[in-house]
C-alpha cells in the first residue's frame, strides 16, 4: 500500500498540486515601486531644474491659471482619461503664445471664465462635493495670481510661494478623491507645486 502522505512519483511538491510562484528579487520589487512613482520623480526633476534659475518667482504665476484651465476643462468634459492630453495641449498653447510674444495669461484667464460658465450652465459643475468646488477654486487661484502680479515683486514672490503650496493641497485633495483628473496628474502637479512653493520660499528668505 502506498503511504497517503507520500506524493506519487512525478506529482508536484506543493500539497495542493500548485507550485508556489517564485518571489521577485528585492531589487526588482524596489524598481517597480519606484517606477510607480514616476509622476513624483518627473515633477521633482522639473522643479529642481526650474528652481536652479528662478528670478523673483513671478514667472510661476502662470501656474495659477494653467492648472485651473486644465482642471475645469476635464471636469466639464467629464473625461479623466484625457487628462494628460489636455495638459500637454495647454502647455503647447503656452509655448506657442510665448513664441508669438503674446502673454498667455489673458487668453487662459478667458478660457477659465468660459469653462466655469459652461460647466455651471450644463450642470457639470453644479454637482455636489468635489465638482461644486471646481469653479470657485479655479477662480480663486486665478484671482490669487492677479493679486501677486498687482503688488511689488518683493511681496508678489511670497504670494506666489504661498499660492503654490496652497495648490499642492488642492492637488492632494484630488489625488485622495481620485476624481475629476487622472490620479497620476494630481500626484505630478501636487509634488511640482509643493517643491516649487517651498523652494521659492527658501530662496526668497535666504537672498
Amino acid at each position: 500500500m502506498t503511504d497517503s502522505a507520500t506524493p506519487a512519483p512525478g506529482a508536484p511538491d506543493h500539497p495542493t498540486g500548485i507550485r508556489e510562484a517564485t518571489p521577485r528579487p528585492a531589487w526588482l520589487r524596489a524598481l517597480i515601486a519606484v517606477g510607480r512613482r514616476w509622476p513624483s520623480l518627473l515633477a521633482l526633476a522639473w522643479a529642481v531644474y526650474s528652481l536652479s534659475d528662478v528670478g523673483d518667482g513671478l514667472e510661476y504665476v502662470i501656474l495659477f491659471v494653467l492648472p485651473a484651465a486644465g482642471y475645469l476643462f476635464i471636469a466639464v468634459a467629464a473625461r479623466p482619461r484625457i487628462t494628460w492630453a489636455a495638459v500637454i495641449a495647454l502647455l503647447a498653447t503656452v509655448v506657442v503664445l510665448r513664441a508669438l510674444d503674446i502673454d498667455p495669461w489673458p487668453p487662459l484667464a478667458l478660457v477659465v471664465i468660459a469653462l466655469a460658465a459652461l460647466g455651471l450652465v450644463n450642470g457639470r459643475l453644479r454637482r455636489p462635493r468635489i465638482f461644486a468646488l471646481q469653479a470657485p477654486g479655479a477662480l480663486a487661484f486665478m484671482a490669487s495670481g492677479i493679486l501677486a502680479l498687482s503688488v511689488p515683486p518683493a511681496t508678489g514672490g511670497y504670494l506666489v510661494a504661498a499660492g503654490l503650496v496652497g495648490h499642492a493641497v488642492w492637488d492632494g485633495f484630488h489625488w485622495r478623491a481620485n476624481k475629476i483628473v487622472a490620479r497620476s496628474y494630481a500626484e505630478w502637479c501636487g509634488v511640482l507645486d509643493l517643491v516649487l512653493g517651498l523652494g521659492l520660499l527658501i530662496l526668497l528668505l535666504t537672498r
